[in-house]
């Protein structure tokens, strides 16, 4: 019975050592998005808010948005350049840097 105690302990620690590595190298690959405020931004374009007459051809980012709060926590309050106040927070994944 001490064998089995100590093989699972072992057979725990291996485990724990192969969801390290991968969890390394999966990390690896991600690159976390910031933004400052004032940065201009696009907004991803959802299904639902495409144009249907464009068909699949409708561009999938809309903008340009000035990021106008930063919540802290991935989030961010944005507006249009007429400085109109969007309603709703926008996550950083449906965001990226407008160059201009």
């Amino acid at each position: 019975m001490d064998l089995i105690e100590e093989l699972r302990e072992r057979v725990q620690i291996k485990e724990e050592a192969v969801n390290r590595r991968a969890s390394k190298r999966f990390n690896a690959k991600v690159k976390p998005m910031s933004f400052n405020e004032g940065d201009l931004v696009w907004r991803m374009r959802t299904n639902a808010r495409k144009d249907p007459q464009q068909g699949k051809l409708a561009s999938n980012w809309e903008g340009p948005f000035r990021v106008l709060e930063n919540l802290k926590n991935g989030a961010y309050r944005l507006e249009t350049l007429d400085e109109k106040v969007l309603l709703r927070t926008w996550n950083a994944s449906h965001l990226k840097f407008y160059f201009s």
